[in-house]
């Protein structure tokens, strides 16, 4: 695992535990020139979707999903692409799929995936044990 991956791990695990300011330090140690940048969050987002929509999802409920979060946030919405989120969903439930549509930068992708990690692991009321094993289980796909 590159230190990239795991300072990745390191930025998920502030982020799951609500310490935004050790997110904030630990996002900036994070190189987008790096060419396994976002490989981390994307296993961990991949996983949490998996958990979150056991069955899979349709485009409709993928799109009310993206919908209901993008409502939610109380600022940053205009920042995301409601087709490039979709994209993101659906790629995160069909593991190893690559999202479809317009690819933003590498940091928008990283970004979005965060953002809804974040409200994942909030919706399905994973405690801190339950966060360090989402975040075992990224290491252990990475390390495969």
């Amino acid at each position: 695992m590159t230190s990239a991956t795991s300072t990745e791990l390191d930025v998920l695990g502030a982020l799951l535990a609500f310490d935004f300011i050790g997110f904030a330090q630990k996002s900036a140690a994070l190189d987008p020139t790096e060419p396994r940048y976002g490989q981390a969050v994307g296993v961990a987002f991949g996983i949490a979707a998996r958990r979150r929509f056991p069955q899979g999802a349709t485009a409709a409920e993928i799109g009310d999903y993206v919908a209901e979060v993008l409502g939610s946030l109380d600022a940053g919405a205009e920042d995301f692409d409601p087709a490039f989120l979709e994209g993101l969903v659906a790629a995160g439930l069909d593991e190893g799929a690559a999202p479809g549509g317009e690819h933003p930068d590498p940091e928008t992708t990283i970004q979005a995936r965060l953002v809804l990690t974040l409200r994942l692991v909030r919706e399905l009321g994973l405690d801190a044990d339950g966060q360090r094993e989402l975040l075992a289980e990224t290491a252990d796909r990475l390390a495969a």
